[in-house]
C-alpha cells in the first residue's frame, strides 16, 4: 500500500481480474440500476456478479465460488487500476467494498464514501460527512463499510449518525442520529440487513457509554426495536417497553450498569436457518475491573437475538470481568459440520482476543468445544 495510491485488502479493488473481458463489459456502471432485494442479500455467497453484504454473505464466511483464481492461476494475479483516497484524510483503512451493477461501494476514514467504476476505477460520486471537531472516536478514524438496500447505499459516520445515499447520485436520503457523540457515542461497523430491517450497533465503550443494538426501517431509517447489551437497561419495540436486558444488579454492583461498555463496535452477523442474530460486544467500562466485580453481562460476549422482537435468546461470554480489553468483538461465523458420530451440527465459531477459538451450538449457544491458538 504506496503513500498516495490504496489497493483494498488482497487487491479487493480489482474486482476486475476475477472475471473475463466480455464480464467486465457486463458490469460496467452504464448498464443500469436494479434494486438490492432481500432475496439478493440472502443469496450474496452463491452470486459471483456482485457483493451486495459485508461479509460476502449474512454468515460472514467470505467464501466466493469464483474458479478462475486458484493455486495454478494466482501467480497471474495483477492490478487493474488503483484509487486513492487522497490528501490529509488518508487514515486508516478497514473497508470491505460492496459491488453491484458495476459499480463499487466503499467507505473511507473519516465519515466518507465512494462510488467509484468497476470497469475503470474512475470516481462516480463522492460524499463527505460533515463531522464536528469535537468527535470521540476510541481507536482511528475508521470504517468498515457500507450496507446496500433497494436503491439506498448506507453507512455511519464518527459522531454517531446513520446516512443513506441514493446509489445513483450520492444524494442524501435520510440522515439519523443513533446516538449523542459529546456522550462518547461513535460508530464504526458495517450496516446488516436482515429481514428487511437495517441492524447497527455503536462504539465508544472506553469513554462509558452503554452498548447497544438498533433495528430500522432501512427505507426510512425510522427505529422498529433496541436492545441494549448492559444489564438493567430497557429495550424497546416499535416504540414500547419490550422488557429489560438481563436483570438490573445481577452482574453489575451499584450504579456501574448505567455506563457499562458493552458496545457491539465490529457488526453482526445473521443465520437464517436459526433465525437469529449474533452480536459480538465489547469491553465492559470502567476499565479497572477491581471496581465492577462480577461478570458484567452482557460484555465480552456473543448474544444471539431474535431479529423479530428484539428479544435476548443466548448468551455465551467468553471473558467475566474482562479487566484486560479482550472484548469479545471477533465475528460469530455460522457453519455446519460432522460430528464423530454423522450429525450435522449447526454450530458457529469465534477467534476472541483471549486468545482461544470458540465452537458453539448456534441454535442454542451451547458450547462444543473450545482450542487456544496463541
Amino acid at each position: 500500500m504506496g503513500k498516495n495510491k490504496f489497493l483494498n485488502n488482497v487487491a479487493k479493488v480489482t474486482l476486475s481480474t476475477l472475471l473475463s473481458a466480455s464480464a467486465v463489459t457486463m458490469l460496467s456502471a452504464n448498464a443500469g440500476f436494479a434494486p438490492v432485494t432481500d432475496a439478493d442479500i440472502a443469496n450474496d455467497a452463491k452470486t459471483v456478479e456482485d457483493v451486495v453484504t459485508y461479509g460476502l454473505g449474512q454468515k460472514g464466511q467470505r467464501y466466493s465460488s469464483l474458479d478462475q483464481i486458484n493455486k495454478k492461476t494466482i501467480k497471474d494475479l495483477v492490478p487493474v487500476w488503483n484509487f486513492s483516497f487522497g490528501g490529509e484524510k488518508q487514515r486508516g483503512q478497514e473497508a470491505q467494498p460492496l459491488v453491484k451493477d458495476g459499480v463499487m461501494y466503499v467507505t473511507a476514514s473519516y465519515s466518507r464514501m465512494y462510488a467509484i467504476d468497476i470497469a475503470t476505477g474512475e470516481e462516480i460520486w463522492q460524499y463527505d460527512a460533515r463531522l464536528p471537531g469535537a468527535i470521540l472516536p476510541c481507536c482511528d478514524v475508521i470504517n468498515r463499510g457500507p450496507a446496500l438496500y433497494q436503491n439506498l447505499v448506507i453507512f455511519g459516520t464518527l459522531d454517531a449518525k446513520l446516512v443513506a445515499l441514493d446509489r445513483k447520485t450520492g444524494k442524501v436520503k435520510w440522515k439519523k442520529k443513533i446516538a449523542n457523540y459529546k456522550d462518547g457515542y461513535s460508530y464504526t461497523a458495517a450496516p446488516l440487513i436482515v429481514k428487511g430491517l437495517l441492524i447497527t450497533g455503536n462504539s465508544g465503550g472506553e469513554f462509558g457509554v452503554v452498548g447497544q443494538l438498533d433495528a430500522r426501517n432501512p427505507l426510512t431509517g425510522e427505529i422498529v426495536w433496541t436492545r441494549p447489551m448492559v444489564e438493567g437497561h430497557m429495550g424497546t419495540l416499535n416504540g414500547k417497553d419490550n422488557g429489560i436486558t438481563g436483570q438490573t444488579n445481577a452482574t453489575w454492583p451499584g450504579d456501574l450498569w448505567k455506563h457499562g461498555g458493552a458496545a457491539p463496535w465490529n457488526g453482526v452477523t445473521y443465520d437464517p436457518d436459526a433465525d437469529l442474530i449474533y452480536v459480538p460486544t465489547g469491553n465492559p467500562a470502567p476499565w479497572n475491573s477491581h471496581d465492577r466485580p462480577g461478570d458484567n453481562l452482557y460484555s465480552a460476549s456473543r448474544v444471539a437475538i431474535n431479529p423479530d422482537t428484539g428479544k435476548i435468546v443466548w448468551h455465551f461470554q467468553t471473558t467475566p470481568n474482562d479487566g484486560w480489553d479482550y472484548d469479545g468483538i471477533s465475528e460469530f461465523v455460522a457453519f455446519e459440520y460432522k460430528d464423530k458420530n454423522g450429525k450435522m451440527i449447526k454450530a458457529g465459531a469465534t477467534a476472541d482476543k483471549n486468545g482461544f477459538f470458540y465452537v458453539l451450538d448456534r441454535v442454542t449457544g451451547k458450547y462444543i468445544r473450545s482450542t487456544n491458538f496463541v
